[in-house]
């Protein structure tokens, strides 16, 4: 079944000279994809992500999610379609700080009607992630790679049908970070659409799917 799909989409920016990230990008995300987006940095791959989350606006293309023409949507509209189909995890490690870990989790998890409580589904990522000892704790109370993973167990929280992730090992030593790669793997295994952009060779070899950004244009890989 197919999550998502981009049809020749473009992006520009007008910085004192035209700079245009994405200049001719098209993909199909389906369910059980796992897609790994390399490129050098500054090249567009963060803006791609953000383009397929409805979070920044194109300029050309098309793009549909779960059927729905993006461009047609409201933002109300699109604020359900994001809050309901879409797990995100960016490069920064932003977590709300006057939340514990588990309240993070359980806010991601309820925020706009999405899901009811499930104490037994948060309970299960903080324990993958190494953090049992650690769920009523605050997030300035945690390292960098802890949060980390607790970002990882955010953007799975609600089982979402499209998962993206900006340099989702960021912070993590080997051990953790094979781990998330591993539940990102599991999310797609399960029926989700994952798209992870990454500069980490190894961990993209572990995609089914395997593209690079450059100069504006997606290609695909061996």
């Amino acid at each position: 079944m197919e999550i998502c799909r981009l049809e020749h989409i473009r992006k520009t920016y007008d910085t004192g000279e035209t700079v245009e990230p994405l200049s001719d990008v098209s993909l199909s995300v389906n369910s059980g994809d796992f897609i790994a987006i390399e490129g050098p940095s500054g090249m567009g791959k963060s803006t791609l992500l953000f383009v397929m989350g409805t979070l920044l606006s194109y300029d050309g293309g098309t793009l549909s999610i779960c059927g729905q023409d993006v461009a047609a949507l409201g933002e109300k509209e699109k604020t359900n379609l994001r809050s309901k189909t879409i797990g995100y995890m960016f490069q920064d490690a932003t977590l709300i700080q006057a939340l514990s870990v588990y309240d993070n989790l359980l806010f991601a998890q309820t925020v706009g009607g999405r899901l009811p409580a499930d104490p037994a589904r948060i309970q299960e990522l903080v324990e993958r992630m190494g953090l049992p000892e650690r769920r009523d704790f605050f997030p300035h109370q945690l390292s960098g790679g802890q949060r980390r993973r607790v970002m990882a167990a955010r953007a799975l929280i609600h089982n979402p049908k499209l998962v993206l992730v900006d340099e989702p090992t960021n912070d993590l030593n080997e051990e953790w970070s094979q781990e998330v790669v591993a539940m990102l793997n599991d999310a797609a295994h399960a029926g989700a659409g994952v798209v992870m952009v990454t500069h980490n060779n190894d961990h993209s070899q572990s995609a089914s799917k395997r593209y690079r950004l450059e100069r504006g244009v997606l290609e695909a890989m061996a």
